[in-house]
């Protein structure tokens, strides 16, 4: 447990739990005073949805128990933890749409020159990361003229 007086979260590092740890990380004092706000359930923030992820699909949010929900539906339709380069576009614009209908995953990877041999090099990369994978059909997209 936190060695903060009164305080029942568990522990986290150098005998403080995770809040109170961000605490004296930030300012050198935990602030046991202060009220530790608690984020449960559902919330809203800068305009996406956060859910609580499920036991069962902590292997697809790094471990975290809180998710954006258009990010954690993409990473269960594809089966996976999203990759630090990819994002989950909002097709309507509507970040609270968050039906895979209206989802697209994008990768900000690009590469860093224009010549022929990296963008060939480039291509060959991202074909071996997304085809092979069936991640664009359980997308519900079709990908390379296949069926």
């Amino acid at each position: 447990m936190c060695s903060v007086e009164g305080c029942e979260r568990p522990h986290k590092a150098r005998g403080f739990c995770a809040a109170h740890y961000k605490r004296v990380l930030a300012t050198g004092d935990p602030r046991p005073d202060e009220p530790i706000r608690a984020v449960k359930g559902i919330h809203e923030h800068k305009g996406y949805r956060f859910v609580p992820v499920p036991d069962r699909y902590r292997h697809l949010s790094d471990d975290q128990t809180m998710m954006q929900e258009h990010r954690l539906v993409v990473a269960k339709a594809i089966g996976r933890p999203l990759l630090p380069d990819e994002q989950v576009h909002h097709k309507n614009g509507n970040r609270l749409d968050n039906r895979l209908s209206n989802l697209e995953l994008w990768s900000t990877s690009h590469p860093s020159g224009a010549r022929i041999e990296d963008l060939i090099e480039y291509a060959i990369r991202i074909l071996a990361r997304y085809a092979a994978t069936g991640i664009p059909q359980r997308l519900g997209h079709r990908f390379l003229n296949s069926s």
